[in-house]
């Protein structure tokens, strides 16, 4: 009766453990760029010169980040990587080589085909060939019982020095809460590699 006792507190147990979710990137891998990205401005000493708005009121700021504070600011990029999950496979329109109006760039185009996508759309440009990525604009929207937000996203790259390095990156959004007032945000950032 023991055995027993025990065998099922082990089964429950084990069935409470969270497991990490496993699944193939279908779209682009948000989390290995974000990664990537992290660790060479790491290496770099990266500093990021940033201005935040919080309905219409600015503060700007200059630091250079250890990993955690990168991890921070990158989180809501992070974010974009919902459209990989397995209920999204074969949800989004995909369109690329189509070439930019203003520049020599060429885009890459995920559009979700769902009304209420959280990610309805992924713009890249790229230089030539996909891996010379310059550009990511992306929108993302979240709605509960609580709030609803809609946000604009942008990761932009240099490629000097051989090295494809973050330059930009921008988050514009507004949040609405229910009975409250909007809450307007924008976070514009310049990342320069080991200045000062």
């Amino acid at each position: 009766m023991r055995s027993i006792v025990a065998g099922l507190l082990c089964i429950c147990l084990v069935s409470c453990k969270q497991s990490k979710q496993v699944y193939v990137k279908a779209y682009f891998d948000f989390d290995s760029l974000v990664a990537t990205q992290q660790a060479r401005l790491l290496s770099v000493r990266a500093t990021v010169i940033k201005k935040t708005t919080l309905n219409n009121q600015a503060e700007e700021a200059t630091f250079i980040p250890d990993s955690l504070t990168w991890t921070k600011e990158f989180e809501v990029f992070r974010q974009l990587d919902v459209i990989n999950k397995p209920g999204f496979k074969d949800t989004y329109k995909i369109t690329d080589n189509e070439k930019d109006s203003r520049s020599n760039l060429l885009i890459r185009r995920y559009e979700s085909t769902l009304a209420n996508a959280p990610v309805p759309r992924v713009t890249f440009y790229y230089q030539d060939e996909f891996s010379r990525l310059h550009k990511l604009e992306a929108s993302f929207r979240e709605e509960n019982t609580l709030f609803k937000t809609e946000r604009k996203l942008m990761l932009e790259f240099d490629d000097a020095a051989g090295s494809h390095l973050l330059s930009q990156y921008r988050l514009t959004g507004v949040q609405k809460m229910v009975l409250g007032d909007s809450l307007r945000y924008s976070v514009e950032a310049t990342v320069v590699p080991g200045v000062f």
